[in-house]
């Protein structure tokens, strides 16, 4: 079956670092205490598989489940979790049924939503829980996470809601959510159903009335064609009568020209004498700007000497600084000095309390060796004793009894100096001196290299240390110069999308029935007119208020498109041809509005009479100047003509179209290079990020080769000085057995001599032993005392020079740590060497400031003495500046003069050319009238009768309009609205066929899928319940249990629990105590899972509210099922810890970071089971 054989964590909750959970058996426990993350599994279980309910989790957010920092750590901004499934058996279906192995992945980011994975493949969250439906895994029912909670949602479930339980066992689900999608179906089915009801009832309707509405439509269209007609025949009747008058004021203008042109050329004098005035002005106050330079030079050369001086200042103040940084380091080092000399102190003094230790412990050895002897001495004697006592009662039996004893005693002592002997060739084998010498020597070239290695180590730390320093400061630089860039990148998408926007509303783009127009005339692709301009800076304005009603006319480069049509677009528009060759004719010293603009040629036609004033006053100077058809206009857009002025409308805040397309251009210009700005910056981001990444993992390398460095430098400093000790003891022992072979040598050499004499004289007295034999009994007793004795003071002897090797091993691992002292002390007498020689090295560096900042100060007041200088210098310029404004003055008198006189000549020609606008406005205004009807005025000239006036033209009219207000109100579309509303009326009547026939189908499948659910309920409710009955008197030890239903209907029906534990009555499980609902609880989940087993069982401490043997009970039936069904246990109970295979310690060592700690359980008990049989 499928099971589940690992699970992935990183960044969720407190799993911060990656993690993997093996589950390679159907048995695995994991344990903790509490609080360190165990249930974190289970969230991270019921996230992946998607649950979306934090209440749940244990959260409050979605972003809950990412781990966000500890004391030590920084939030990351992912967390991962995947789910590994075995599926060799195939118990998936569909699509992912041949993969052996099935990965189910979810990941959420801060910055991004929750993504689904299946196999790496990007999914949806509906994919993974279909996946599951039907396996104990899928929908809210899920069974396969059993928990605390679970047990008690369960208990205080209703019937309807226990119902569910089983209806997941069962794979109901599945069928119930295609019920729930054909319910949702046939509802949506009849709802369309009735809807089309009421619009074939609407449309019905509407055709009868749209009949009607049609043939007034055609009455009134026929009207309209008449009243168009009659209306553009009197216009064509005014705008001959007005073209007459325009002809006789053009003469009255030509004849006025003359005598304003005399007026001009004296202005002309005028103002040269005002500009030869102004030039000699300009000349003064050049002169007063390169002075005025000049004392900018002076101030700038003061203000950069100040700044030398206050950065001297500061460099010296930092240098003071870093020399009280390093007085503190020494101070520290002092510090550690004193204490690790008290240290060594102490270690002198526990060194010196050995050696005296181990002095009286040697003093003792040698005292009981001393006892030793005198013991044996007295067992010679008694010996003696008893051979004299013996010879003085019986001297043939003593005699014998003598060399018989001599020969035995010779014999032992024969037997123990061989023995002996033996015993110190044995250990003076063992004691390898060579060895020894070879492993010090060694231990002393390790030592050296680590020592070597060790100071590389540091001093490349160091160099490292430095180095992350720097980069890390460059990156801090270059993140605040990115965000910076990107705000303003901001600003500016918003301010372009904002102008682009005005942009195209002011351009018309929005206007489909001119755009259809100007597809017609070929220019629909042709750039704006505001697109192809250039108008010099600051005339904006102006050049907006002329040009406003044609800066949205498209520029074509074909003259047809200009070409007179018979009708234009309903709002007017213009149409404008770019002769490229051409542009804008001005001629030299213009002072036309047309000479600060350049684009199409056709410009000049609105712009060469309008000429451009500097500002109002010069408007105001001007206006009265003005002949007929001339006009002058501000910057600023106040335009005006002889009588008349117009000022452009002023937007809150806005700008005209050709402001905006200035805008627009340089927010493209500084768009693109805030763009590539920060394209720059998180290419040089990135590759800083690399390179502190890499130099940081170089760095923790490092920074762990030198810790175990150090680690093994002093280990082999503490191995060097045992060895030392080692040899040193071998060295003595060995000179020691050497005496004592030597001496046992010879004592077995005498023991064996005196033994052979001594057997060949006890043959001759054997025959006397027999006397002998009766004083024995006493006399050996007063030996075997003896004897008892002499054992006694070896055992003495034996356990103190036992007692004296153990002091003599601790005293060298004495002097092992006082040698690690000394090198510590040396450490930091160098250290001490290093501050103080940085110390005096800054104070030798602080005198150097002294005269730089003398040099510096003497520099900032020779610089404001130059500047006050300079100042009186402009003082002078400035006066001769005045003067030439007063001659400026007289000059622009006379000119004012000389315009007041050309003033009075032009009043009479502004009078004419004011009739001659009116004349000319009011024949434009009728020329666009004409062309607006669609007629043109060759077709009116040949069609038009030659007796019609424009007052029987009118009567005709008012006729007409007469006969269409009798008609009311029309619906022009009645006739198209007709058309569509019968074609509308027959795609309803197939509709309304198609809704009919799919109803009668979903009804049907309906039926079925009711039909199949009840049938695999009742077989679910029935195999549920015998193994329900089965299961819970095996976790009781006794009583009986089953399942009931609610009400007769298979689809609806409720399901209740009855439970009777051994010695109570049948109940509820509402009834029951707490550790009972639990239990029996237990045992319909897991009935549940012998039904339909889901991939894994994960249980969170559902053991927690059972006595010992209410859990060993539960044990054996999970040992049972695992043989099917695989258990991850979550516990604290030891007795569930011992049935599992695996166990998986969660560890948080390190505050709100759990850690994995994995053991194999039969692997475990297998190694100790070999350990003991080796030991054995």
């Amino acid at each position: 079956r499928m099971r589940l054989s690992g699970i992935k964590l990183a960044g969720f909750k407190s799993f911060v670092d990656p993690t993997q959970l093996l589950l390679p058996s159907n048995l695995t426990s994991v344990v903790g205490p509490n609080g360190c993350g165990k249930s974190n599994i289970i969230d991270a279980v019921r996230w992946v598989l998607g649950e979306s309910s934090m209440k749940n989790l244990r959260g409050a957010d979605a972003e809950d489940v990412i781990f966000n920092g500890s004391r030590t750590r920084k939030p990351i901004g992912r967390a991962s979790v995947e789910l590994l499934f075995d599926n060799q058996d195939g118990q998936i279906t569909g699509s992912y049924a041949a993969y052996s192995e099935i990965s189910v992945r979810r990941e959420l980011g801060r910055d991004a939503g929750s993504q689904y994975f299946l196999n790496g493949r990007k999914c949806l969250k509906r994919d993974v829980t279909d996946l599951f439906l039907g396996t104990g895994l899928g929908g809210k029912n899920q069974y396969a996470i059993i928990e605390q909670g679970m047990v008690s949602r369960m208990v205080e479930a209703k019937p309807e809601e226990l119902r569910q339980w089983l209806e997941e066992a069962a794979g109901i689900s599945k069928y119930k959510d295609r019920r729930r999608e054909t319910e949702s179906r046939i509802r949506a089915t009849r709802e369309n159903l009735d809807r089309l009801n009421d619009l074939r009832g609407e449309i019905d309707g509407r055709i009868q009335a749209l009949t009607r509405q049609a043939a007034n439509a055609e009455k009134y269209t026929t009207l309209k064609a008449e009243e168009r007609r009659l209306r553009a025949e009197l216009l064509y009747l005014r705008a001959q009568a007005v073209a007459q008058e325009s002809a006789g004021i053009a003469q009255q203008i030509a004849a006025q020209q003359a005598s304003q042109d005399a007026a001009v050329h004296a202005l002309a004098a005028a103002r040269a004498a005002r500009e030869q005035a102004e030039r000699a002005l300009r000349e003064t106050e050049a002169a007063i700007n390169a002075e005025q330079a000049r004392v900018y030079e002076a101030e700038s050369a003061r203000t950069q000497a100040q700044q030398t001086l206050a950065h001297t200042q500061a460099l010296r103040d930092m240098q003071t600084r870093e020399r009280d940084e390093l007085d503190r380091r020494r101070n520290d080092t002092l510090a550690r000095r004193d204490r690790e000399a008290a240290r060594h102190a102490e270690a002198d003094e526990n060194l010196a309390a050995l050696l005296q230790r181990l002095a009286e412990a040697e003093a003792l050895e040698a005292e009981a060796l001393r006892d030793l002897e005198r013991q044996e001495f007295a067992l010679a004697e008694a010996q003696q004793l008893w051979e004299q006592f013996s010879q003085s009662a019986e001297a043939p039996l003593a005699k014998t009894e003598s060399e018989r004893v001599r020969v035995q005693a010779l014999d032992r002592a024969r037997v123990q100096a061989e023995a002996r002997l033996k015993r110190l060739t044995d250990e003076a084998a063992t004691l390898d001196i060579h060895a020894l010498v070879q492993a010090l020597a060694g231990a002393d070239q390790e030592a050296e290299t680590l020592a070597a290695t060790l100071a590389d180590g540091r001093a490349q730390l160091g160099s490292m240390e430095s180095q992350l320093s720097t980069l890390r400061d460059e990156r801090r630089q270059h993140e605040q110069t990115l965000h910076d860039a990107r705000q303003h990148l901001q600003g500016i998408k918003g301010q372009q999308a904002s102008l682009e926007t005005l942009q195209a509303a002011a351009l018309r783009n929005d206007e489909a029935a001119l755009k259809q127009w100007w597809a017609e005339c070929g220019v629909q692709d042709a750039p704006k007119l505001a697109e192809r301009i250039e108008v010099d800076a600051g005339w904006e304005p102006a050049v907006e208020h002329v040009l406003h009603a044609v800066l949205s006319a498209p520029v074509g480069l074909d003259a047809r498109a200009c070409q007179p049509a018979a009708q234009g677009p309903e709002r007017g528009a213009v149409i404008m041809v770019d002769r490229t060759e051409a542009g804008v004719s001005v001629r030299p010293g213009d002072t036309a509005l047309a000479a600060h603009v350049r684009g199409p040629s056709a410009l000049g036609d609105w712009l060469r009479d309008i000429e451009a004033v500097a500002d109002l006053a010069a408007l105001i100077a001007r206006q009265s100047q003005l002949a007929a058809g001339q006009s002058c206009i501000t910057p600023d857009g106040i335009w005006a003509g002889r009588d008349w002025v117009r000022y452009p409308q002023r937007g809150q805040g806005q700008s005209g179209v050709i402001e905006r397309r200035r805008q627009l251009k340089a927010l493209v210009k500084a768009r693109s290079d805030v763009e590539a700005t920060v394209a720059d910056l998180d290419t040089t981001l990135g590759a800083l990020a690399a390179r502190l990444q890499a130099l940081e993992a170089q760095r923790r390398s490092v920074a762990q080769a030198t810790d175990q460095a150090q680690s093994r430098h002093a280990q082999k400093l503490a191995q060097q000085q045992s060895l030392k000790v080692r040899l040193e003891q071998t060295q003595q022992r060995a000179a020691r057995l050497a005496q004592e072979r030597q001496e046992t040598q010879q004592q077995f050499n005498e023991a064996e001599a005196e033994l052979a004499d001594t057997r060949t004289g006890l043959v001759a007295l054997e025959a006397q032993s027999q006397a002998l034999r009766q004083a024995r009994g006493e006399h050996q007793q007063a030996l075997a005392k003896a004897r008892d004795v002499v054992q006694r003071s070896r055992a003495s002897h034996n356990a103190r020079a036992q007692q004296a090797q153990r002091l003599a091993v601790e005293r060298a691992g004495a002097e092992s740590t006082l040698a690690a002292l000394l090198s510590s002390q040396q450490a930091l007498a160098e250290q001490l060497r290093h501050l103080d020689a940085q110390v005096s090295a800054h104070g030798a560096q602080a005198q150097q400031w002294t005269e730089p900042l003398a040099v510096q100060a003497a520099a900032v007041t020779a610089a404001e003495a130059a500047l006050a200088e300079r100042r009186d210098a402009l003082r002078g310029k400035r006066g001769v500046a005045e003067a030439a404004e007063r001659q400026l003055h007289g000059s622009q008198v006379d000119l004012q003069q000389a315009e007041q006189r050309r003033e009075r000549e032009n009043e009479t020609l502004q009078a004419l050319q004011l009739k001659a606008e009116n004349c000319r406005t009011r024949g434009e205004a009728l020329d666009a009238q004409l062309a607006e009807s669609g007629f043109s005025r060759e077709q009116l000239a040949a069609n038009i009768a030659a007796d019609l006036t424009p007052t029987a033209c009118e009567d005709q009219l008012a006729g007409v309009i007469r006969r269409i207000e009798r008609l009311g109100a029309i619906n022009l579309a009645a006739i198209q609205e007709l058309e569509e509303a019968e074609t509308r009326a027959h795609y309803l009547e197939a509709q309304h066929a198609d809704l009919s026939g799919a109803l009668e189908t979903l009804e049907a499948a309906m039926q079925k899928i009711d039909g199949d659910t009840k049938a695999l309920f009742r077989d679910t409710f029935d195999r549920v319940n015998t193994v329900f009955r089965d299961r819970f008197p095996k976790l009781f030890g006794g009583g009986e249990a089953t399942l009931e239903l609610i009400g007769d209907d298979l689809l609806n029906a409720g399901v209740r629990v009855m439970a009777r534990p051994p010695g109570k009555r049948n109940a509820t499980i509402q009834l029951l105590s707490g550790g009972e609902k639990a239990m029996t609880a237990v045992a319909l989940l897991l009935g549940l899972f012998e039904l339909n087993p889901a991939p894994f069982c994960l249980m969170d401490e559902v053991d927690a509210p059972l006595d010992d043997a209410n859990v060993s009970r539960f044990c054996e039936v999970v040992r049972e099922m695992s043989q099917n069904v695989q258990f991850i246990i979550i516990t604290h109970n030891k007795i569930t810890m011992e049935l599992a295979h695996q166990l998986h310690g969660v560890t948080m060592q390190e505050p709100g970071v759990s850690r994995l700690v994995s053991v194999d359980v039969d692997q475990a008990v297998a190694l100790t089971e070999v350990g003991e049989g080796d030991s054995t």
